[in-house]
């Protein structure tokens, strides 16, 4: 099947990172940070000072203690910084050594619920993330589908068949895996060109084209298999899929993963090879380290923040500003448009933005005083933050709606639980 998309917001796509095999890259320090995981609380197994392996628990939910959050490097730990009510924020590791946590994968090659306790206790479970709401699936959860995004999200990320060429086998590892989890489809979203597996019963491919912001997720789930109250999917990046089957097939982690340098800052973009979670300022030349504004993910969507996100794929190098992230987030699309920002915001314009069949002005209005009732009536349960990047950056009211729309999806969860 084909999706052509006809909304949004076509991008010179700038210096990405070249067609050539990534540098990897050693770093001093990798820290895991918890914020990306939206109504989630820990609790650590370790304390500052312990020696650890790759692979080894660092903490696990506390409503859920069989999802297991692993150490993507062996050292020590170096710092547990805490925030508000004293929940965890960061864990930080000073890296040392080559030691790992090896896993029995041989029961689950054949039994569907050891499958899912060895994904809950290497940490590949933290990879999914669930529509609506956007948060890690309980363990016992099974999903209508499951989505694989092997699209360039963000017009500065790695191309998914370059990263993939060397992994077509682990991947296709990954992917008979993930069928074991739901009895519904397991869809590869992925750019025109030939296909990454061979489709059958359950396993689709899909074809995206067309402009930002089409090789997102919430997009293909939204013209494929939309979600709702009664009915939720999975998502999950390719590169998370390949470690899946890298783990079933050698019961070690697979924590490196390809990741792209760039932006307005950066005198080339680069293509890296470097663990989760690592030292964003250790994937610069040394000469750079201290002069850039570093942002974990794209400068739409992403965070600035000290470590790469569990979900990034992308680090955009800022030149340093005195204006406030907002300002620097226009500057780096106008850069990308090659043509600014323009001066008209009639509503049409924000719904060629939006590559979602829902209203986007009711809905930015609806965030914007807080009424979640009809964020969920006109489709909000279907979203996610980066999915509403767009409209903030084009908004001249300066509302970040990705913002709004966690608090109204945080609410709605909490109506909810049980």
């Amino acid at each position: 099947m084909q999706i052509r998309f006809r909304k949004g917001r076509d991008f010179d796509m700038g210096p990405a990172a070249a067609n050539t095999p990534a540098v990897v890259r050693a770093v001093r320090r990798v820290g895991l940070e918890f914020r990306a995981f939206p109504g989630l609380t820990v609790d650590a197994l370790v304390a500052e000072g312990d020696p650890l392996r790759r692979g080894q628990t660092l903490c696990v939910s506390r409503h859920h203690p069989e999802i297991a959050f692993v150490a993507s490097a062996a050292g020590r730990v170096s710092r547990i910084r805490k925030g508000a009510r004293r929940r965890i924020d960061t864990i930080e590791i000073a890296v040392q050594g080559d030691e790992e946590c090896r896993f029995d994968v041989d029961p689950a090659q054949t039994d569907d619920a050891v499958l899912r306790a060895l994904l809950l206790q290497s940490g590949a479970w933290v990879a999914f993330r669930t529509r609506p709401f956007g948060r890690i699936p309980a363990p016992a959860d099974q999903p209508s589908a499951i989505f694989v995004t092997a699209t360039a999200g963000t017009p500065l990320a790695p191309d998914p068949a370059q990263v993939l060429a060397p992994q077509l086998d682990a991947f296709a590892r990954g992917l008979e895996a993930l069928l074991r989890l739901t009895q519904g489809a397991v869809f590869v979203c992925q750019p025109p060109g030939p296909a990454l597996v061979t489709p059958r019963e359950r396993l689709r491919i899909a074809t995206i084209c067309g402009p930002q912001p089409c090789g997102l997720p919430g997009p293909h789930i939204h013209h494929l298999w939309p979600v709702s109250a009664q009915r939720s999917v999975w998502q999950i990046g390719y590169q998370d899929v390949a470690a899946i089957g890298d783990l079933l097939s050698t019961g070690r982690i697979s924590v490196d993963r390809s990741i792209s340098v760039a932006g307005p800052g950066c005198d080339r973009a680069r293509l890296l090879r470097a663990p989760l979670g690592a030292e964003l300022a250790g994937l610069l030349d040394e000469t750079q380290q201290s002069e850039k504004r570093l942002i974990s993910g794209s400068a739409l969507t992403g965070r600035e923040q000290r470590f790469l996100g569990r979900h990034d794929l992308e680090v955009t190098v800022m030149n340093p500003a005195s204006d406030a992230p907002r300002g620097a987030v226009r500057g780096l699309v106008a850069w990308l448009c090659q043509g600014g920002t323009g001066a008209t915001l009639p509503s049409e314009a924000f719904e060629r933005l939006f590559p979602f069949d829902l209203l986007p002005v009711p809905l930015m209005r609806a965030l914007a005083v807080g009424d979640i009732e009809t964020v969920e009536r006109l489709g909000g349960l279907e979203l996610l933050e980066e999915d509403l990047a767009l409209l903030s950056w084009r908004c001249p009211s300066g509302s970040d709606y990705g913002s709004l729309l966690r608090h109204a999806l945080d609410r709605l969860a909490e109506e909810r639980a049980p």
